[in-house]
């Protein structure tokens, strides 16, 4: 009987245990097919036509990518160097690039090609590559180097929330489309800003959730990652006093001077790790890092305080510097994120105010924290580019777009829990409903936007008139375009094409030659140049969406407006490119230029 009973006893355990098993392993299987769906659903829309448009810096991002590969070939470490961004992981991804693709690049001798020149491309063209797919291998990379970013963001986001809430959250950020049209481009801020956001949440989660080591170097690496890319990720350090304060009032209990010790320990540790991860992973600072460090913030600062680079500067003079004070600089990029964000980032964002007075006991202390976190770094960044000076584009505040679109997608699950809370019978289906909507909705506003993203513009600022005529400074969309249909004209490849923002953006996708007009060709003493190249050429290339911006090219314009174009591009309703036959141009127009 005993010997029954312990069978017995036996068997149920081992059902028990097959049970749990049976538990575990479903629960395993739910966890890799949520990561599948994930990484399946970031991949598509990225990947497709990835190599169907060129924008206007990479092309010299190219160059300088593949100077870097160079150095590293003839181990000439300290010519690892930009400027005031060391934009390392931008180049090393271009040196990845270079190693799958144009690997002998390096033993040819040619030495460091001026990027400003463009002559990479002429020189790959003579050994028989093709610039256009080395840009391709490179946004390939750099998409799957952000794709790793995207599930640690999913992995960090559901230590708060459910695995579903934090997919869905995840997933909010990504689609926003001017994050996801980056996400596409060779730039360092979409790195950049999923470093940032990673760091920050690592280290909540470290200091809130889990007291392992492993969560502070993935904080502390992301941070020295992001720190590698551009130096404006500075800004962060406002996000980490946020988490660091946390520790402190989490602590207080054990008395204030100890809690702010270990406070200290917490961020010299964490500062620590960011200095070795800078230190390891840029080659130039194993043998002058006080070069690297100078160029690097010694041009921000010049860049930020004094309006320009070291070269035009020459040297730090704290005399001059100076920032813009003045609310219109912050207002001018707190408007452009207005802009270029959806509605439902507007609503969910309102809705995400809310979140610091949740009734929920357990979540509250949470939702206030996160909250404040999101919030911080999203307006640290906008000041930081606000105030200072230099050129302030759109893109310089990624890091807020994706703080502000995280905090949205945590008030829509908040808003929507709320309501489905209101039909307990059908509470599950109302929530996943809704907020499988959302995210549909949040994504076509995006991909309607095909292939580009980031020319997005928000429907009722749009019909409220914002930005006039034209909303942004183009990024050389469209000229593709352009070279494709002229591609279709009698002798293309024997063809010469005078065109706005020739490099890479309408030279990749043109089998003739091109030549790029210069700013300075109508400023009234080169009109020489200008009717030269003219006259040289078969065709000329107004890219109109941008010159019509500048008040200089209005002239220019004007005289050419008079007559009829070969072929007029038009995108989402404004008019981007003016294509002109030259040979049928009167000789009335050349006299009026060469009078500019």
């Amino acid at each position: 009987m005993v010997v029954s009973e312990i069978v017995e006893k036996n068997g149920v355990a081992r059902v028990r245990g097959a049970g749990i098993i049976r538990i575990m392993n479903r629960k395993k299987l739910i966890d890799i097919a949520i990561y599948i769906g994930l990484i399946v659903v970031f991949l598509v829309p990225r990947l497709s036509g990835i190599g169907d448009f060129v924008t206007l810096d990479e092309p010299s991002w190219l160059s300088q990518g593949a100077n870097f590969y160079y150095a590293l070939g003839q181990r000439e470490f300290e010519n690892t160097v930009y400027e005031y961004q060391p934009a390392v992981t931008t180049m090393a991804i271009i040196s990845a690039a270079m190693l799958l693709y144009f690997p002998e690049y390096r033993g040819f001798g040619q030495g460091y090609l001026s990027y400003e020149k463009g002559l990479l491309d002429p020189f790959m063209v003579s050994h028989g590559k093709d610039p256009l797919m080395l840009l391709a291998y490179s946004r390939i990379i750099q998409v799957f180097v952000i794709l790793v970013l995207f599930l640690l963001l999913y992995f960090l986001l559901q230590k708060f929330i459910p695995k579903w809430a934090a997919a869905f959250s995840a997933l909010f950020v990504t689609f926003d489309p001017y994050y996801l049209g980056l996400t596409r481009m060779l730039t360092h801020e979409a790195m950049v800003a999923l470093f940032v956001l990673v760091s920050l949440l690592a280290l909540l989660v470290y200091v809130m959730k889990e007291r392992k080591f492993i969560y502070l170097l993935i904080s502390g690496m992301a941070a020295g990652f992001a720190q590698l890319s551009k130096s404006s990720a500075i800004a962060m350090l406002a996000g980490v006093g946020i988490v660091l304060l946390v520790q402190l009032i989490e602590e207080r209990r054990q008395g204030w001077g100890r809690a702010f010790l270990r406070s200290v320990k917490t961020f010299a540790i964490w500062f620590a790790l960011l200095a070795l991860t800078y230190f390891i992973f840029w080659p130039g600072m194993w043998v002058a890092p006080g070069k690297m460090l100078y160029q690097v913030y010694g041009n921000a600062f010049s860049y930020a305080f004094q309006g320009a680079r070291l070269t035009v500067t020459e040297d730090l003079d704290v005399s001059q510097f100076s920032l813009d004070t003045t609310s219109t600089g912050v207002w001018d990029i707190a408007k452009v994120l207005l802009y270029r964000t959806t509605p439902l980032t507007w609503l969910g964002f309102l809705l995400g105010i809310a979140l610091p007075f949740t009734r929920d006991p357990e979540r509250v202390r949470q939702n206030r924290v996160l909250f404040t976190l999101m919030a911080v770094n999203a307006l640290a960044f906008i000041l930081l580019i606000g105030l200072a000076q230099g050129r302030n584009s759109p893109h310089y505040i990624l890091s807020s777009y994706v703080s502000v679109n995280l905090l949205a997608a945590l008030g829509w699950l908040s808003a929507l829990g709320w309501l489905a809370n209101r039909f307990p019978l059908r509470k599950v289906q109302v929530q996943y409903a809704g907020l499988a909507l959302v995210l549909m909705l949040q994504a076509a506003s995006a991909l309607s936007f095909f292939p580009y993203y980031f020319t997005y513009r928000n429907p009722i600022l749009q019909t409220a008139g914002w930005y006039g005529e034209y909303p942004q400074k183009p990024y050389g969309e469209a000229l593709e375009t352009a070279a494709q249909y002229l591609s279709q004209q009698p002798d293309a490849a024997d063809s010469t094409v005078f065109s706005y923002y020739s490099r890479g953006c309408f030279s990749y996708f043109y089998p003739g030659k091109t030549i790029s007009f210069r700013p300075y060709y109508i400023d009234g003493e080169h009109n020489e140049d200008l009717l030269n190249n003219l006259r040289a050429s078969d065709y000329l290339v107004i890219y109109y969406a941008n010159q019509i911006q500048m008040e200089k090219y209005h002239p220019f314009i004007n005289i050419l407006a008079t007559v009829e174009p070969l072929h007029v591009i038009w995108m989402d309703g404004y008019e981007y490119v003016r294509i002109y036959k030259v040979d049928t141009l009167p000789p009335e127009i050349f006299e009026a230029l060469a009078n500019l």
